[in-house]
């Protein structure tokens, strides 16, 4: 896909049209768009809007104004096409916060400069100050989410789907789940998806690494309202991604989304130490199973030592077995630190979601393995349970009102 997306506001195709052609000749892919409202709606999208004629009530000062003054569309940078020179007009449209603004009529190879200059500058801008809004989140706030495990077939993906299917149920359109257990990443399967991209295009496109609504367009939206940055449909697809890709392409998605999920699958290289250090938690399934708690005690000696996870772990017991083989006692014993939370044994259900592709949270909403993986998303995310804030609300505003929050 081209580099940019344009967003033209123009009520007159005819006049419309020419500034589509240069632009569409130019590299740029163009939606154009005459009702103000909708255009208003879907700047998020774009990465540069064009301000040409507006029809309706509102002029398209006020239609420029709107968008600057919205913070969620400050990164992307307006021009506005007056239909004449008049310097009055002109100044308006600076004065309601336009980046740049071009009079009728003008030269094709202007419009095209003004375009790329304005991109190069909120790219300068962002490159000195990278994602710091996104970054100085409140106290507390745990958004990027990683499940690893040193050993494979313990359940990595069944429990990184699950959690970020639950907190896309609350969040709908606000989580993504993102496959980095390369080269044969699951997440897909295990959600019924074909993904149309995958991150094998996006590596493709370097701004996007960088720009977060970009980045979503690389992602497939689920029916639970989870969206998924998909691992590459064939194996040598990934091979291409570093480290600082893997820290930039999790930076930005912090910067886009409320939650973060990461699929790191079983491997340990730069990419994976890349996750660790941007992740805010790391969810460590276990298995009661003597080898594989060895490898995940080597490891948790090996990341102590790089200073990499420690306080972020989060230990999950998985019972893949149908008797008991090992006490929790004697595993917390192993590791030296206690479980967080126990998934029970059931096989059946387990089965039965990964070969419909539809989790367990979604499939047996009801069943004690999904109120293990709800109460799992809580606990590395630090989200209030559902209804707390409401319950919260509710209290404060009676006589006896301000009681504790849940932390």
């Amino acid at each position: 896909m081209p580099a940019s997306t344009v967003l033209l506001l123009g009520a007159e195709r005819q006049a419309a049209e020419p500034i589509n052609a240069s632009l569409t000749a130019a590299g740029y892919a163009v939606t154009i768009l005459d009702d103000a409202d909708e255009a208003f709606r879907r700047v998020p999208e774009f990465t540069v809007v064009i301000i040409d004629q507006v029809s309706g009530p509102r002029p398209a000062v006020e239609v420029c104004r709107e968008i600057r003054t919205t913070p969620a569309m400050a990164a992307i940078p307006v021009l506005c096409i007056t239909q004449s020179d008049d310097v009055e007009e002109r100044v308006r449209f600076l004065e309601a916060g336009a980046d740049d603004v071009i009079g009728r009529p003008f030269d094709a190879r202007e419009l095209e400069a003004r375009v790329e200059a304005l991109l190069v500058r909120f790219r300068r801008s962002r490159d000195l100050a990278p994602l710091t809004a996104a970054e100085t989140t409140s106290p507390g706030a745990r958004q990027v989410v990683a499940c690893y495990s040193p050993k494979g077939g313990v359940g990595t993906t069944t429990i990184a789907v699950n959690v970020a299917t639950w907190l896309a149920s609350q969040r709908p359109g606000r989580v993504v789940a993102v496959d980095l257990d390369l080269p044969f990443g699951q997440v897909a399967t295990h959600l019924n998806i074909k993904p149309r991209q995958t991150l094998a295009d996006l590596l493709r496109d370097v701004q996007a690494l960088r720009e977060p609504e970009l980045l979503r367009s690389y992602t497939e939206h689920h029916g639970s309202g989870l969206q998924v940055l998909a691992a590459p449909v064939l194996p040598d697809d990934g091979g291409r991604l570093d480290g600082a890709q893997v820290d930039r392409l999790l930076a930005t998605l912090r910067a886009g989304f409320d939650a973060v999920v990461v699929d790191a699958g079983s491997g340990l290289d730069e990419r994976i130490l890349a996750i660790f250090e941007r992740a805010d938690t790391v969810i460590l399934p276990i298995v009661p199973e003597i080898a594989a708690l060895k490898a995940l005690h080597s490891l948790m000696d090996y990341l102590t030592e790089e200073g990499t996870v420690g306080p972020k772990s989060t230990f999950v017991l998985n019972h893949l077995f149908a008797r008991e083989m090992l006490t929790m006692k004697q595993i917390e014993g192993v590791l030296g630190a206690k479980i967080d939370v126990e998934l029970p044994y059931d096989p059946g259900l387990y089965l039965k979601a990964v070969n419909e592709g539809n989790p367990l949270v979604r499939g047996a909403p009801k069943s004690p393995v999904a109120e293990r993986f709800a109460r799992l998303a809580l606990v590395v995310t630090g989200w209030p349970e559902p209804g707390a804030e409401a319950a919260g609300e509710e209290r404060r505003s009676g006589l006896f009102g301000g009681l504790r929050r849940r932390s």
